[in-house]
């Protein structure tokens, strides 16, 4: 895949994901996404929440001037395009955000430090309920910055998966999360909620024995060594919520 900042020659949408589709970083994937496309910025963000270790920001960015600045005055708490992208499961441009007086200075502060005048989310939510917001920014007019989304509009989406993807693999998490039984995950979730097994029993109307048989066979599919190693990896894979 192309690696660096240095600006790439005007690739084809097809090149472009083949060369996502070459072993890389999501960092390399964004820039050469920028560049190819002609394009002010673009950011990943993924809800690690759901995907990898709790309080762990996977964050990648072709703005360091802006994220420096972003992460100094606490903008994540108010950041209308973060709001807005992590409870969408559809694209949607920045314009179309309601916003508050607070929201639309954080927009404002970050068209001043050379974000972009418009801009685009593309939002992923994988089946395991995993979600990232792959997000572009130019400085078209609004007319012509449109017009570029709907050109592109199939081709930004097939990126942000494979982004998203990406993301995925450098935090070391399967795409195909293992499958357990319905029983298996609703055992793993009271165990989170700090129920044993006798108290587990009670709850689901079934025997002790059969709990503790289904919580051994969900934490050999997680290829866990203990049970609270197997509650934490099914949170993080987003297999259940407590």
């Amino acid at each position: 895949m192309h690696r660096g900042r240095e600006k790439l020659v005007r690739l084809t949408q097809t090149e472009i994901i083949e060369a996502m589709n070459e072993p890389g970083s999501v960092e390399d994937a964004i820039f050469l996404l920028r560049d190819s496309l002609e394009l002010k910025h673009v950011t990943f963000h993924m809800n690690v929440s759901r995907a990898g270790p709790i309080n762990y920001p996977f964050v990648r960015t072709t703005t360091p001037e802006w994220i420096f600045r972003y992460m100094l005055m606490n903008y994540v708490s108010i950041d209308p395009v973060v709001r807005a992208g992590f409870s969408a499961t559809e694209p949607f441009g920045w314009h179309e955000i309601q916003m508050n007086e607070r929201e639309k200075a954080v927009m404002t502060d970050s068209q001043a430090h050379g974000v972009g005048a418009h801009g685009h989310c593309f939002p992923t939510v994988d089946r395991f309920s995993r979600r990232s917001i792959l997000s572009i920014s130019g400085d078209a007019s609004l007319e012509g910055w449109l017009s570029f989304i709907e050109q592109n509009f199939s081709f930004l989406r097939q990126a942000a998966q494979l982004i998203h993807e990406k993301a995925l693999a450098e935090l070391s998490l399967s795409i195909a999360a293992p499958a357990l039984a319905p029983r298996e995950a609703e055992c793993l979730l009271w165990t989170a909620r700090g129920k044993d097994s006798k108290a587990i029993a009670a709850i689901l109307e079934i025997s002790e024995y059969t709990v503790r048989s289904y919580l051994r066979t969900a934490r050999q599919k997680l290829e866990c060594r203990t049970l609270s190693q197997a509650v934490a990896k099914a949170i993080q894979q987003g297999l259940i919520d407590p």
